[in-house]
């Protein structure tokens, strides 16, 4: 594979490129670390796909209270729960990375399939990043807009070196399967380190942020 991401892996220029766009690596780290006491507090006595949906509940929780103070949103695109900045031109919504989530000299995918509402963000994150307005694809209202750029913040859970590695990344391609892989820039935080030693197993497949797909047709 091959990738033409701009990649950002120095913690001095993390740091400038994150305040560019109003964050810091301390509000992420945190989500992060929230979303692994979430995670970290299941057993196996839990239904399997629980402690996924946890972990990634909490970790949108924090995210979104950690920048509450700074104007940032709440919005939720029908099953895709976004944190989105005062002028409503940046969304991050959390994901799970696979095993190249903040390796810098990697090809991160999101672990799980995505939805449509992330596919539709995707298009338009290609749509900004090549500017072509020839090919109109079609894309909910609310993200229907050249202003708006969709980022997604990517956890891993290492346990083999006990840490969590993540990115914020802004994805631009999905593959066959759903999963996004391509990604117009990639910031690389430093690995945060966890002392917890969870029941939980960490190699079930099911442990994986959703996004749940549901299909409403209204009745009459």
């Amino acid at each position: 594979m091959t990738s033409t991401s701009l990649v950002v892996s120095e913690p001095r220029d993390v740091d400038q490129r994150l305040a560019e766009l109003g964050l810091d690596a301390t509000v992420l780290n945190t989500a992060a670390l929230q979303g692994f006491a979430g995670w970290a507090s299941c057993t196996k006595n839990h239904p399997p796909t629980y402690p996924g949906t946890v972990a990634w509940a909490e970790a949108t929780r924090a995210l979104r209270e950690g920048l509450f103070t700074r104007g940032w949103m709440r919005r939720n695109e029908s099953n895709l729960p976004l944190v989105v900045n005062g002028g409503g031109t940046i969304a991050i919504a959390i994901a799970s990375g696979d095993a190249e989530t903040g390796n810098k000299d990697g090809f991160p995918c999101t672990r799980s399939t995505r939805g449509v509402k992330t596919a539709e963000a995707v298009r338009v994150n290609r749509q900004q990043e090549s500017f072509d307005f020839m090919d109109p694809i079609p894309v909910i209202e609310s993200i229907n807009t050249t202003g708006v750029s969709t980022w997604l913040f990517l956890i891993y859970r290492d346990l083999a070196t006990r840490t969590l590695r993540s990115e914020l990344s802004r994805p631009i391609s999905m593959n066959d399967e759903g999963r996004v892989n391509e990604w117009a820039e990639r910031l690389i935080l430093n690995p945060a380190p966890f002392a917890d030693d969870p029941e939980v197993l960490a190699d079930n497949n099911a442990n994986q942020s959703p996004e749940v797909i549901v299909d409403i047709q209204k009745l009459g």
